[in-house]
């Protein structure tokens, strides 16, 4: 959904293009326990994905109730993204691992089948260029 602005002030100038943007909602469930909170990130193709820090898009940490966490990402421009996230139950800011192995729930965009590594962006890539929602699913192995 392309929006066109006129350019006042600037005699026979073309309309320029302004970038789509809309609204995403995701939910996040399966959480195992209220402690802590869901930190989440939206990373763009080539920023270093699931890390992507300091590439991301948009990120946040969601409060847990009930088992589950939801956040409204307003004006988010469009295009192709994906979605990381982890339940950071001890408050530390971090995935906490045992031999590389998560020691808190994490999720993806797309829920991907369960793999012995990360997926890779193309694995959990979505559009957006609309309204959209989205449910992710926690995973937690240990």
């Amino acid at each position: 959904m392309a929006a066109l602005l006129a350019v006042p002030g600037m005699g026979g100038a073309e309309p320029a293009s302004a970038p789509a943007t809309a609204t995403l909602d995701i939910t996040v469930h399966g959480i195992n326990s209220a402690k802590g909170v869901i930190r989440l990130a939206i990373c763009p193709p080539a920023a270093g994905f699931p890390d992507c820090k300091g590439h991301e898009v948009r990120s946040a940490s969601l409060p847990i109730a009930g088992g589950r966490a939801r956040i409204q990402f307003a004006d988010l421009p469009a295009g192709t993204y994906a979605i990381s996230l982890f339940h950071d139950a001890n408050g530390n800011g971090k995935l906490d691992t045992f031999l590389g192995i998560p020691r808190e729930g994490y999720g993806f965009s797309r829920n991907p089948p369960f793999r012995p590594r990360a997926p890779r962006f193309p694995e959990v890539e979505f559009t957006f260029s609309g309204a959209m929602a989205t449910t992710i699913s926690l995973r937690y192995i240990l």
